[in-house]
C-alpha cells in the first residue's frame, strides 16, 4: 500500500493553522507469533475495538510444511474482519498433508494460547476452507464447550470416507468402461515421481474417449458416478440445462481433478486402503444422482445400451478396503452430524474439489442427529473450490454473530441465513458484493458417516 506522506502534513498543517490539535494516529492491531507444545506455528492479530469475538482459522490441505507466516484468514478479509472488531487466531499444525488427527488437538491448543496471551474470548467461532472445513466441524463436533459457533466454508463436509469413495467410483467406472486392459491406476497416490507419468496416461485416454460418441457417453456416465459437476472451468458461463454436449464437455475437462485426487498421504497416515466400492448398485447411484436421463441421451445418441454398461460395472471385479484403514480415517474424520452449536455451510454452486454434494448430506446428517435447527446452508452462485469474494465470507460470518448475539436464525422475522440477507450483508461490507442464490444440491451418492456407523459396502471388523 502506498502512503501519501505530502497529504498527511498537509492535513496537520490545516489543522494546526485552524486551531484545532493534529488526530491521534489509531491503535496499532497487536500482532502475536509463537508455537504450542506439538510445534505447530500460530499468529494472533488483535484489533484495539475488539468486539470480544475471536475467530480460529483452519486452513486447507496442504502436502508438504506449511510456507511462508501462518494464515489466519482465507484470503484477503483480514482488513475487513480487524474494522470490525473480530480478532483473529490460526495454526499452521504439526503436521503436513491431512493432517485432521493432528489438527483438531493443535487448534484447541491454539486456543490456550490465545486465552493466556490476549485473554479468554466471549465468544469463539471456528472457522475453515476445504480441509479446514471438515476441522471446523470436527472442532464443533468434538469440543462444545470451547466453540460458539462454526463456518464451514467449501468443506470436505461429508468426510474423509465418503469424499474418496466416490472418486474411487468415477476412476472405476472409467477404466472398466473405455480402459480395461490399461494400467491406470484406481487408487490414485499423487502427481509426483511414477504418478505424474500415470496421470499423463489418464490424460490421453480421457482425451480418447472424448474423441467419439461411444466414448463420451461413457465418460459422462463414469463422471456421474463419481458426482464430477457438469460446471468446471473458472470465468465461463454455466451451461443450459438442456444442453447435454456442454454439460458433457465440463465432465470432461474436469474429470481428472475431480476423481483422481492424492492419496498418498492418506494412505500412509490410515496403514492401507480406505476406499472400496463392493456392494455398490451402480444403477441404483445412477438413478440417484439426478442425471439419468442426461446419461441415457447421451448413449442413445452414440447407439450404445446403457443398461449391458451397467451390468459389465455390476460384474467387475470390486475394490474391497482393509478394514483397520477405515477406521482410522472414519476417525479422521468421518462426521457425525452431532451438533451443540449452529453451523454455517457456504459452497459455490460447483466446486469440482468439494462438492456442494458435501454440504448437503452434512445438513441432512445433522437432521437425522436431531441438530438440523442448528445447521443452515448458503451457496454461491459461482464456479471453482473456495472460489468466495471477500465480502462474502466477511457477510457469514457476521451472521454467525448475530445469531449468537439473538439466539436465533430468523431475528427480526428475517432468515439471516437466506440469499438476500447474505448478499445485503455482502454489499454493505465491500463494494464487490455478494452472489448467494437459492440452490438445493443433488443428494451425495457414497455417504458414510460417523467413526462407529456402517456405510454402504463396508468392510467388516474396524478394530486396528
Amino acid at each position: 500500500m502506498r502512503i501519501n506522506y505530502h497529504a498527511i502534513a498537509l492535513a496537520a498543517l490545516l489543522a494546526i493553522q485552524s486551531g484545532a490539535a493534529p488526530a491521534a494516529d489509531p491503535a496499532p492491531v497487536r500482532h502475536l507469533e509463537g508455537s504450542i507444545a506439538s510445534g505447530a506455528r500460530y499468529t494472533f492479530d488483535v484489533p484495539p475495538n475488539w468486539n470480544g469475538t475471536l475467530l480460529l482459522f483452519s486452513r486447507g490441505y496442504s502436502a508438504g510444511p506449511a510456507a511462508g507466516p501462518v494464515r489466519n484468514v482465507a484470503r484477503d478479509e483480514k482488513d475487513l474482519l480487524l474494522a470490525r472488531g473480530f480478532a483473529l487466531a490460526g495454526s499452521g499444525f504439526s503436521k503436513a498433508g491431512w493432517a485432521l488427527e493432528e489438527a483438531v488437538p493443535d487448534q484447541v491448543a491454539t486456543l490456550d494460547a490465545f486465552a493466556a496471551q490476549v485473554g479468554k474470548p466471549a465468544r469463539t467461532i471456528a472457522w475453515g476452507t476445504s480441509m479446514g472445513g471438515l476441522i471446523t466441524i470436527a472442532l464443533l463436533e468434538r469440543h462444545p464447550q470451547r466453540f460458539d459457533a462454526g463456518l464451514a466454508l467449501c468443506a470436505s463436509a461429508a468426510g474423509t470416507v465418503g469424499m474418496m469413495n466416490a472418486a474411487l467410483d468415477g476412476a472405476f467406472a472409467f477404466k472398466t468402461l473405455l480402459a480395461p486392459d490399461s494400467a491406470l491406476p484406481l487408487l490414485f497416490k499423487g502427481p509426483k515421481g511414477e504418478g505424474k507419468q500415470q496421470l499423463a496416461q489418464w490424460q490421453q485416454q480421457l482425451d480418447a474417449a472424448q474423441a467419439t460418441p461411444a466414448g463420451r457417453a461413457r465418460l459422462a456416465l463414469a463422471a456421474t458416478l463419481g458426482q464430477v459437476p457438469t460446471w468446471i472451468e473458472p470465468g465461463s458461463a454455466q451451461p443450459a440445462a438442456d444442453d447435454i454436449a456442454a454439460q458433457q464437455h465440463q465432465l470432461y475437462r474436469g474429470f481428472v481433478g475431480a476423481v483422481l485426487l492424492p492419496r498418498d498421504d492418506q494412505l500412509a497416515r490410515a496403514g492401507g486402503n480406505f476406499s472400496w466400492n463392493t456392494g455398490i448398485d451402480y444403477t441404483a447411484q445412477l438413478e440417484k444422482s439426478g442425471r439419468a436421463a442426461f446419461v441415457r441421451a447421451l448413449y442413445a445418441q452414440a447407439g450404445l445400451d446403457l443398461d449391458a454398461d451397467l451390468k459389465r460395472l455390476a460384474q467387475a471385479p470390486r475394490i474391497a478396503a482393509e478394514p483397520g484403514a477405515v477406521g482410522y480415517m472414519k476417525r479422521h474424520y468421518a462426521p457425525t452430524g452431532k451438533l451443540a452449536k449452529p453451523v454455517l455451510l457456504v459452497q459455490t454452486v460447483s466446486d469440482p474439489v468439494t462438492l456442494a454434494e458435501f454440504s448437503g448430506e452434512y445438513a441432512r446428517l445433522a437432521r437425522a442427529a436431531g441438530a438440523g435447527e442448528l445447521v443452515r446452508e448458503a451457496y454461491v452462485q459461482r464456479v471453482g473450490h473456495c472460489n468466495f469474494k471477500p465480502g462474502e465470507t466477511v457477510a457469514a460470518l457476521m451472521t454467525l454473530q448475530q445469531r449468537l448475539e439473538s439466539g436465533s436464525w430468523n431475528a427480526g422475522g428475517k432468515d439471516a441465513s437466506s440469499a438476500p440477507s447474505l448478499n445485503a450483508l455482502a454489499a454493505s461490507t465491500a463494494p464487490e458484493g455478494g452472489d448467494y442464490t437459492g440452490f438445493r444440491p443433488a443428494p451425495f451418492l457414497r455417504a458414510c458417516s460417523g467413526a462407529e456407523a456402517r456405510c454402504a459396502g463396508e468392510p467388516g471388523n474396524q478394530s486396528r
